[in-house]
């Protein structure tokens, strides 16, 4: 058999205000395409469809879409969990029409311990858990972290394995795994971690709410990744989805191309502005920290005529080395002070702007104290 397993879609996300939509949907695209390319018997969405708990109405548009495609148009059994970013209403609202058509959707502790049967494997739908509600199911007071939450989930399953060949799909964080900035945290002040060992005795789990496609390193344990890049400190990374053949145990990680990369500069506002440095690809999405913007009064204009792309805009903040510096300021001017501490600090002298804002502002408020 050979599955298909992605996760993290995170359909209506934006970064720093702009909308991903149309980036989403050229990686979606290509899903599709391989689906239609590749002999895929079963597609798995390890949860968070959506980047909101209420999505936008465009959100919910091209989720349904995709969806119908994969289901409906190409005829492949799907199956779906909710994820920390899924509101289960907008995730399992029409879940008995899908069970006609061989799209298996769960987002209940309840429902998880009835298996899917596909083909000879039994497939256990474990959706994103808090950890009041496990301990409610079970009526165990003793239930306070993720780990024994788990643990009674998991032991629970197993205990009703009939099935030779068994696998998990969840989402959760495992103990070891690499973040990325774009996670959301699941819990504040509780450890959301769980141990790699819980899952032995399921053939292969697949896991979502990790974006980084490499986040765990196990020849039975996978996150998909997230389909594209969602923070810039996952600039350097690989986004795409897995592809599980249960046939001959190998396990494929499938790059997609990105409608924009993300790229982070660092440096001189000046060799930006002037073009003493470029960056060669100018439809990126760009984070610029950069120092010398003194003078500038709108900065990111001017970038944005030149990157039309830019996202962010911040300071580059260099470091010093602290050495103490006497004057006698009775004898020395406070124009003649402004421009030693930018000699300094900058490297440079003061601009007539700067020199204008410290006599009409700084100046005026020392006299007002005398």
């Amino acid at each position: 058999m050979k599955i298909l397993h992605t996760a993290d879609w995170h359909i209506g996300k934006r970064l720093n205000r702009k909308s991903l939509i149309e980036d989403q949907i050229y990686v979606l695209d290509q899903i599709l395409e391989y689906i239609d390319q590749e002999d895929i018997d079963v597609v798995v969405i390890a949860g968070d469809l959506y980047d909101k708990k209420q999505p936008s109405q465009e959100a919910m548009n091209v989720v349904d879409h995709y969806l119908k495609e994969i289901n409906l148009v190409r005829k492949k059994p799907l199956l779906l969990i909710s994820g920390n970013h899924d509101s289960k209403p907008y995730v399992d609202a029409r879940s008995e029409w899908f069970k006609a058509n061989d799209f298996h959707v769960n987002t209940t502790l309840e429902d998880s311990f009835t298996p899917i049967t596909i083909q000879d494997t039994d497939f256990y739908l474990l959706p994103y858990l808090e950890i009041p509600e496990v301990r409610t199911y079970f009526n165990d007071d003793s239930i306070d972290t993720f780990e024994k939450a788990y643990k009674k989930v998991i032991d629970e399953m197993s205990s009703k394995f009939n099935n030779e060949n068994n696998i998990l799909v969840g989402h959760l964080f495992v103990s070891g795994s690499k973040e990325s900035d774009s996670e959301e945290k699941m819990t504040i002040g509780l450890t959301e971690e769980v141990p790699h060992t819980i899952f032995k005795d399921f053939d292969y789990t697949l896991l979502g709410h990790l974006h980084r496609h490499n986040a765990f390193n196990s020849n039975h344990i996978f996150y998909s990744g997230a389909i594209m890049k969602y923070s810039f400190d996952e600039m350097n990374h690989k986004k795409g989805f897995k592809v599980i053949d249960t046939d001959t145990n190998t396990v494929d990680f499938i790059e997609v191309k990105l409608l924009h990369d993300l790229i982070h500069f660092k440096g001189s506002f000046t060799d930006i502005i002037t073009r003493k440095k470029e960056i060669e690809d100018k439809d990126a999405y760009i984070k610029f920290e950069l120092t010398d913007m003194e003078g500038y009064k709108e900065p990111m204009t001017a970038l944005k005529q030149l990157y039309e792309n830019t996202l962010v805009l911040s300071r580059k903040v260099e470091s010093y080395v602290d050495e103490d510096i006497q004057y006698d300021v009775n004898n020395t001017s406070d124009d003649e002070i402004l421009t030693l501490f930018f000699e300094k600090f900058t490297g440079r002298q003061p601009t007539d702007f700067e020199l204008d804002t410290f006599n009409n502002h700084l100046r005026g408020i020392n006299n007002e104290t005398n």
